[in-house]
């Protein structure tokens, strides 16, 4: 079984990700606090602690892995630099160049619609189209595609930057009473589309040792568009924002 090493694995994607991860590769999941995934131990996968910004612990646990999914991180668009340099900034280049040193073959960083989230609502966003962050939020997820751009070009990892738009936003909508508009309708990416793209990106034949993917569903309008995500990943996404109501 390919050996797949899951960071941020307690947060909201990694701890839906595990259920379709663990049956099918060697999955160990860590994050910092990993309370409330432990029941995972107990169903073939290995829970530890891993603080990110530590290069030593990255270092241990990239040992023997094929591909890191590297989803740790400050998830919040309103963290300052300061809050977003420790653990978005210097822990993502600790985990790349962990996995470079450590010989992984794949790196999969979760880059987020907010590098280009400056377009306006209604313009349609390329893989290949210039960043444009609304917040350093924003910044930090453009500075971990060029650095998975560096390590895939100069130091020979494999890297695929998938820009994630809006995680089981409109059902958390919901659950608050919201109404979703058409923007949150056209970035919206369901958790069952999410873990396929995920998985579509671990197994995925490259034809170039670094690639940009979108991480939405098949909205009706996308404001990421997924034309060369479907070509290079494979992805078929099965859900669309605008059928909520």
């Amino acid at each position: 079984m390919r050996k797949l090493l899951l960071t941020g694995a307690a947060g909201r994607i990694g701890s839906r990700l595990i259920e379709d991860l663990v049956d099918e590769y060697e999955l160990t999941a860590v994050d910092k606090d990993c309370s409330s995934i432990l029941d995972w131990a107990e169903k073939g996968c290995t829970v530890k602690e891993c603080d990110i910004t530590r290069y030593e612990e990255c270092l241990s646990f990239c040992e023997g892995i094929d591909t890191v999914i590297h989803l740790a991180g400050n998830p919040s668009p309103k963290a300052t630099y300061d809050e977003v340099k420790e653990v978005n900034i210097d822990g993502t280049y600790n985990m790349m160049q962990a996995a470079k040193d450590q010989g992984c073959r794949r790196f999969i960083f979760a880059s987020s619609i907010h590098a280009v989230k400056g377009y306006l609502a209604d313009e349609q966003v390329k893989t290949t189209s210039q960043v444009r962050p609304l917040d350093v939020y924003g910044v930090s997820k453009a500075f971990g595609e060029a650095m998975g751009n560096y390590f895939a070009y100069q130091e020979g990892l494999e890297v695929i930057a998938i820009r994630i738009g809006g995680h089981r936003s409109i059902e958390m909508m919901a659950e608050r009473g919201e109404q979703p508009d058409m923007r949150q309708k056209s970035t919206y990416i369901s958790a069952k589309d999410m873990n396929q793209l995920i998985r579509r990106c671990v197994d995925a034949e490259l034809s170039r040792p670094f690639e940009i993917v979108h991480g939405v569903s098949d909205n009706t309008f996308k404001f990421l568009d997924l034309s060369d995500t479907r070509e290079k990943v494979g992805y078929k996404p099965e859900d669309n924002g605008f059928d909520f109501e």
